[in-house]
């Protein structure tokens, strides 16, 4: 696959990536990351190197809460629907 050259944006620096995503999707990514990273910031007051590493650990929080609710809905879906005969 086509590996493209996006450059995004995270606190006020640039990086240049490679992916084989779309420069649309990566963007939108980055722009998520970017908000999530001042929010830390501004919230916690903590200090430049541990923005990162405490963002890192909310996306983490974020992605564990939905797979846990993912888990918990499929669950439901199947409790829903009629048993099959075999």
């Amino acid at each position: 696959m086509k590996k493209n050259k996006v450059v995004i944006h995270l606190m006020g620096r640039d990086y240049s990536l490679l992916t084989d995503q779309s420069a649309d999707k990566v963007q939108r990514m980055a722009q998520y990351v970017d908000r999530k990273m001042r929010e830390v910031a501004i919230t916690t007051r903590a200090g430049e190197a541990m923005v990162p590493t405490l963002t890192a650990i909310t996306l983490a929080d974020e992605l564990f809460r939905a797979q846990d609710e993912n888990v918990r809905l499929k669950r439901e879906l199947a409790a829903l629907q009629p048993e099959e005969k075999a």
